[in-house]
């Protein structure tokens, strides 16, 4: 989902109020003066960009891909966090992730502990930190950075793993908005009262037809510890459970089908484990050879991956490849099934 013009100035005016306000800005007040694009606001926050804490907004690192475009002070602050994220990177392998301080920081990069702070802000929202401070305004304010630090050659590389996740998330989004457009053969159910707008009544349908709850799935995928990426997973296990039950059976395959391939990825690399092949494919083989599922499982997931194959639609040559309401419900099903593997 791309932003629009008004959605990037917004963000943009985030970026710039939190250079004077490094403590957050004040949510409240910067909506009641843009009143008129709260849904545009709302929309920052749904898709990471933008991060709501005891009202305040600040920035976020997937953010930083898209401020770098219009504003050159964002340069500024990915160097100091690249300051920051070589010292911690140091610190890890010499002393194994023990904690330090915010004014050891400061001195051994040279940087004003304002500066460390504003950086940090950025840092502890990325899975490199094993602990740290939640108020980094104390003195005593510490980090500690943790083995998933070395995955990494540097902070730009952390930004341009988001920057790949937010580019399959936009494409998997556009698909599947073609597909429901294109597709009016598929009957939308007058008795259904799902929304995609309305979460909590969705996931309270979804505990109803696989007994699970948003929580207990939450769980299940512990291992994705990067908030953006886990509010992405819980809204497309939604939206496709949403399409599933209206009758948009071949965008529901298709979203779920993203859902398990993303989770296969991520579970890989929580395992520091590399795939035989970068693609649904081999995380699937490469999960089956090191034994990290079972054999129904492995076979849910190559069937889901088989359906998501007929995105294009030469591939419905016949009837019997059309995707029925059943199976689409199915595949949303493996995606539960498959957590419970994890």
């Amino acid at each position: 989902m791309t932003l629009s013009n008004e959605g990037k100035k917004l963000l943009n005016d985030i970026f710039s109020a939190s250079l004077k306000s490094p403590d957050g800005v004040n949510a409240l007040r910067f909506r009641a003066d843009n009143e008129q694009f709260i849904p545009e606001i709302d929309q920052l926050e749904r898709l990471g960009y933008v991060q709501r804490k005891n009202d305040l907004y600040s920035i976020t690192p997937l953010a930083l891909a898209q401020l770098g475009k219009v504003n050159p002070d964002t340069y500024s602050i990915v160097q100091k966090c690249g300051l920051v994220f070589a010292l911690l990177q140091g610190n890890y392998r010499d002393n194994l992730g023990e904690k330090i301080t915010v004014p050891d920081i400061a001195r051994n990069t040279s940087l004003s502990e304002d500066d460390v702070r504003a950086a940090l802000r950025i840092i502890i929202q990325t899975p490199i930190l094993g602990s740290y401070t939640g108020n980094l305004a104390k003195e005593s304010a510490y980090v500690a950075p943790s083995e998933n630090i070395l995955k990494y050659k540097s902070f730009e590389d952390i930004l341009k793993e988001l920057e790949e996740w937010d580019k399959r998330r936009n494409n998997q989004y556009r698909e599947s908005k073609k597909l429901t457009h294109i597709s009016p053969k598929y009957p939308v159910e007058q008795e259904t009262s799902l929304s995609a707008t309305s979460s909590k009544a969705n996931w309270e349908a979804i505990k109803d037809e696989y007994d699970e709850t948003k929580r207990s799935f939450g769980k299940k995928i512990n291992f994705v510890s990067d908030s953006h990426k886990r509010k992405i997973i819980f809204r497309d296990v939604e939206h496709s459970f949403v399409l599933a039950s209206t009758g948009f059976s071949k965008p529901a395959v298709i979203l779920a089908g993203s859902v398990i391939e993303e989770l296969l990825r991520l579970y890989l690399k929580h395992k520091s484990i590399p795939p035989i092949k970068d693609d649904f494919d081999g995380y699937i083989k490469t999960c089956e050879q090191e034994r990290l599922l079972k054999d129904s499982v492995s076979r849910l997931s190559h069937s889901v991956r088989q359906f998501r194959n007929l995105v294009h639609l030469s591939a419905e040559k016949t009837k019997k490849h059309t995707i029925s309401k059943p199976t689409a419900k199915g595949a949303v099903s493996s995606i539960f099934t498959i957590a419970n593997d994890f």
